[in-house]
């Protein structure tokens, strides 16, 4: 009698080493967020709740740390989502996109205060993270006849800019869905949406409630 072979994958857990790695990544993401560039390492290990010397073991001094926050924070920022959002019109999908990075802000404000204080985050966001595929949307969409405006890298920086600058809102509490469907909006009829059909997909966007963003696997 033969028997059935079980072919699933069961994921590894994390090691001690790599749970370390993630504690000390997190309390940087979140004193950097509270403090600025200005924090200390011990204040990062003391948050972590690992002794100071136990720091070294994991980056050589606070230029790696640095540089292992940018993928961090982008992976936090949930870069994933993006490509979940099953939508085949590009005006539905770049609102959806739109709107779920505004809900991360909510959800996750540390992640949005260190995009914004730091110029490496937000070219990783705009180049690998969810917003990337902003820009891929909106040239598919020009492809396709959906965007009427030829897109440059003007339309792109003005994009990011806004939706950054809506995010900020966000985690200051100075936003709410009207605001947020209003700055989707407007972001579509740059792109030569009509503005009934521009509020009313936008509207729709920020409307829908999904899953949350947020990686919970850390």
């Amino acid at each position: 009698m033969s028997s059935a072979v079980d072919n699933r994958v069961v994921e590894r857990p994390p090691s001690k080493r790599e749970r370390t790695r993630t504690l000390l990544l997190g309390a940087a993401l979140d004193v950097l967020a509270e403090e600025g560039e200005g924090f200390s390492l011990a204040e990062v290990s003391a948050r972590a709740g690992v002794a100071h010397g136990t720091f070294y073991n994991y980056f050589v001094d606070r230029d790696a740390l640095m540089t292992a926050l940018v993928p961090f924070t982008v992976e936090q920022f949930a870069a994933r989502w993006a490509l979940e959002v099953r939508v085949d019109d590009e005006a539905e999908r770049f609102a959806t996109i739109s709107a779920r990075a505004l809900r991360t802000a909510a959800e996750s404000p540390n992640v949005v205060k260190v995009a914004l204080r730091l110029d490496s985050v937000r070219r990783a966001l705009a180049v690998d993270g969810p917003l990337s595929y902003l820009s891929q949307n909106i040239m598919d969409g020009h492809i396709a006849g959906r965007y009427t405006e030829a897109p440059d890298e003007g339309t792109f920086d003005v994009i990011l800019g806004a939706l950054l600058l809506a995010a900020r809102r966000v985690i200051n509490g100075e936003s709410n869905e009207g605001h947020q469907a209003s700055v989707i909006a407007r972001l579509l009829m740059s792109l030569g949406i009509d503005s009934v059909e521009a509020h009313t997909i936008a509207r729709r966007a920020v409307s829908t409630d999904w899953p949350s963003t947020i990686d919970q696997r850390a």
